[in-house]
């Protein structure tokens, strides 16, 4: 017995040590063929840049020359759509598995591989962003672990480039610098960079650093701690209150005023009932998140909500989407329309079980194909519904604004939302918002797995999860994106204002109750939602305040240096109060009489006769009884030192009151800004990184629609309030009197600028948008001035004629030249504030781990 033991030890133990000296070759040896690689060289680089940016961006590249005896080398010239393809990069990119969710990478171009001497040279770039406070993420060959005050890189590459020599390892901190590094670099390139050349190893060394970024970034990564999360909601929700307070308020004081007409008070309660309803739609909207969410995560119960946050979802957007209907007050057939699209969400809500859904309203692997179809319905229906009663309140509002014509039929009353019209615009608007959601959720899928192996089963089984999962998260956050709700809130003031247009003042600013309103007007049609810092809207509510001081310090400072304020040479009457509209055709008449005698007048200049002079005498006296004026009680006056008739006319405006010279000017302003729309819009939501960021998030084309739109609502509004503040505004031509309005404009502006400045972040385009405001006011205030004069266009062959007539040559030439150095300051600007890489799509689209 013994000398079999022996005997068996001695068979087995060469066999055990020949084992050790020589192990099997693992998964990743065969599936890769590494051993073909043993002659292969890479290098890996990996920069983060921090200055210029809201949130710190992480660049890599791994540059691999492999040898074309490796077995899988032909196929990296595939397509990569193809197997071969996906199997040789994952390799070379990816630890050795089937499937692959990075959701953290992004790949700015596909690899490249080109061909060289002895095999081909594979390089692979990637960037993300640090955008999380804590956790990990993996990128190309490395794994950044995060922190509060401090991140640290590991080099980690995948296993397949084991057995490669890494001829040079590069990593780059930034200006933040290395606060440490394991083991010592070789040498160091540029101010900050460190570089390690580990040469004849035969392993990738174990090689880490550690950073400590500035206060600025750090606190801009930490935007999903509930501290700060906290905050952001904070200013987020004090300044819708705060808008909803002021329109009450406003309401309130417009209601109390003397002399109240029926019409008024009609404009004042509907602007009062729209302030609550705003305030209760950002209650259901965002205060899920902003307030409920925190709190039971603060009380240890964060699970309760995340369980029953889509089963609460839809009952509450329905509960929004009533309420914004009831608003509207549509016809009865509109609200039949309405109730059966509320049919099926309340059937799902109130007993998912039926129809094979969880009661959390979440789909899991063994979801029935009825539960997805009965939450599909249920969340199209509620989309759906939302977007019915946004489109009720919006033609409420647009006919009591008179943007609505009567109906042309007796009794000729006003115009009835028709529900064949309607609902075809609803249902395409709610398609079309959701096969954008979808195509996008399908197009992170993509970008996550494309290493992944289509031909393995768990490939499907997890794709179909995936978007499952996006249903679900559509379901429960769809009602956060309410951009019309913006819409009815410009057109619930401009109807309160059209109503107090009908009395009889200079402009809007004249009477304590019609000046909220439209200050209020300001900044919730005109002004840019500025404020955020650090990627956090806690001093939001301050740009709200600053754009009503800066509209209000505007005209108190231009008022003083208006035409119609400057006094007569005689009485001391106030000029404006003895320009009424039945003086009008007077004034127009008698500057298009100063016109042709200053023509004639050039025209004499050239000839210098005796005849020639007398004649001249002869028309100075015809232009001085021209500026023979009458005060109210029409007692005999002169015009103003310095003010001609032309002057006169062109402060008038183009119509008799304020309201009226506000909406044309809106229309103007309408025309001009449709190319500035257009250019603003493709400057931040198309041009450059920021084009990924649109096609990547969710609600992204949809948003560039509605940025569309906000800017159009921008421009038109500056036009209504240069319309509106016509007679009030400095200076004897429209541009000059568009200034104060650009300044007004301008100034939050700056602000912002500063604050970026303290944060380090990049000014975004709101160095365009101010270019481009006084562009459009510039060019409104020209067709306002000739506009003034329309009833002379017959006369004229052309309105560059007219406009020549009217500002004289050696004006015309100014203006001209002004005109064209805004046009080249707008291209300077939009070329110098550069692609800054684009900013992270937001976090709910990553939905999944790293």
């Amino acid at each position: 017995m013994a000398l079999v033991l022996l005997l068996v030890c001695v068979l087995l133990w060469p066999a055990e040590a020949w084992a050790d000296a020589h192990p099997s070759p693992g998964p990743v040896d065969r599936g890769c063929a590494t051993a073909g690689l043993d002659k292969a060289k890479a290098s890996a680089a990996v920069r983060i840049e921090h200055d210029g940016r809201v949130q710190s961006k992480v660049t890599t590249r791994l540059t691999v020359h492999v040898p074309a005896s490796w077995k899988r080398a032909k196929s990296l010239l595939l397509s990569e759509d193809t197997a071969g393809y996906r199997q040789a990069m994952g390799c070379l990119t990816r630890p050795y598995a089937s499937q692959h969710r990075w959701w953290a990478e992004w790949r700015p171009t596909r690899p490249e591989v080109t061909p060289e001497k002895g095999g081909f040279e594979v390089r692979v770039d990637a960037f993300t962003w640090i955008d999380e406070h804590e956790g990990f993420f993996t990128i190309g060959p490395w794994r950044v672990e995060l922190g509060t005050a401090h991140w640290r890189l590991h080099f980690e590459p995948a296993p397949g480039l084991q057995r490669v020599n890494w001829t040079e390892i590069l990593v780059d901190p930034g200006s933040a610098g290395a606060e440490s590094a394991r083991p010592q670099p070789a040498t160091r390139q540029g101010a900050t960079g460190l570089v390690w050349h580990p040469k004849g190893e035969s392993a990738p060394p174990s090689l880490s650093v550690g950073v400590k970024p500035s206060w600025q970034r750090s606190w801009a990564a930490q935007d999903d701690r509930d501290e700060f999360a906290n905050l952001s909601s904070a200013g987020f929700l004090i300044s819708t209150f705060l808008v909803s307070g002021l329109l009450l308020y406003a309401a309130r004081r417009a209601r109390s005023r003397a002399g109240l007409t029926a019409g008024e008070a009609q404009a004042a309660r509907t602007l009062a009932d729209w302030a609550w309803v705003s305030a209760g739609l950002l209650l259901v909207t965002a205060g899920d998140e902003a307030l409920l969410i925190r709190t039971l995560r603060a009380m240890g119960y964060t699970g309760m909500w995340v369980e029953h946050q889509p089963r609460l979802s839809l009952p509450v957007t329905l509960a929004a989407a009533v309420l914004v209907l009831a608003f509207g007050r549509p016809r009865r057939p509109v609200a039949w329309a309405a109730v059966s699209l509320a049919v099926p969400v309340v059937a799902v809500s109130a007993a998912p079980g039926r129809f094979g859904l969880d009661p959390s309203l979440d789909l899991y692997d063994g979801s029935p194909d009825r539960a997805v179809i009965a939450l599909f319905v249920a969340t199209g229906c509620v989309q759906a519904l939302t977007f019915l009663g946004f489109t009720a309140a919006v033609w409420r509002l647009a006919r009591d604004c008179g943007l609505i014509p009567p109906s042309r039929r007796a009794p000729y009353g006003p115009r009835e939302l028709k529900l064949r019209y309607a609902v075809p615009v609803v249902v395409l608007v709610t398609a079309a918002v959701g096969a954008c959601y979808a195509l996008t959720a399908e197009r992170i899928w993509l970008r996550i797995s494309w290493l992944s192996r289509r031909g393995d089963p768990a490939y499907g089984i997890e794709h179909l999860d995936e978007l499952r999962g996006n249903l679900t998260w559509f379901t429960a956050n769809s009602q956060n994106w309410w951009s019309p709700a913006g819409i009815v809130t410009c057109l619930a003031l401009l109807a309160a204002l059209r109503a107090a247009g009908g009395r009889p003042t200079e402009s809007p600013v004249d009477e304590p109750e019609d000046r909220r309103l439209f200050l209020l007007f300001f900044p919730v049609v005109v002004g840019m939602g500025l404020g955020a810092f650090a990627n956090n809207e806690a001093l939001t509510p301050l740009w709200i305040l600053l754009n009503i001081v800066a509209l209000h310090l505007a005209t108190v400072i231009a008022s003083g240096r208006a035409v119609l304020n400057r006094t007569l040479e005689s009485s001391g009457d106030r000029l404006g109060d003895t320009v009424t509209a039945a003086r009008r055709s007077d004034v127009l008449g008698r500057a298009r009489r100063y016109r042709e005698i200053h023509a004639k007048m050039r025209r004499l200049d050239q000839g210098q006769s005796d005849d020639d002079i007398l004649q001249r005498n002869l028309l100075e006296r015809e232009v001085r009884g021209l500026h023979t004026w009458s005060t109210g009680s029409g007692v005999a006056d002169r015009l103003p030192a310095q003010v001609s008739v032309v002057d006169v006319a062109l402060s008038m405006g183009p119509r008799d009151t304020w309201w009226a010279n506000g909406r044309r000017g809106a229309l103007m302003a309408c025309l001009f800004g449709v190319p500035a729309s257009a250019v603003t819009t493709w400057s931040s939501a198309i041009r450059g990184e920021n084009w990924r960021t649109t096609l990547y998030f969710g609600f992204g084309l949809p948003d560039t629609v509605m940025t569309f739109v906000f800017w159009q609502m921008s421009w038109v509004g500056a036009g209504f309030v240069l319309g509106a503040l016509w007679r009030r505004l400095p200076g004897r031509r429209g541009p000059v009197r568009a200034l104060p309005v650009a300044a007004a404009f301008a100034l939050p502006v700056g602000v912002d600028a500063l604050g970026n400045h303290v944060f380090d972040q990049d000014h975004g385009d709101i160095g365009l948008a101010v270019v481009t405001m006084l562009l459009v006011l510039t060019l409104t205030g020209i067709a306002l001035d000739l506009d003034v004069f329309r009833g002379e266009r017959r006369f004229w062959q052309s309105r560059l004629g007219l406009l020549l007539s009217i500002y004289q040559m050696r004006y015309f030439s100014l203006q001209l030249a002004y005109l064209i150095a805004q046009a080249v300051a707008m291209l300077t600007l939009w070329q110098f504030f550069a692609d800054g890489g684009g900013a992270p799509p937001p976090k709910e689209i990553d939905g999944g781990g790293r």
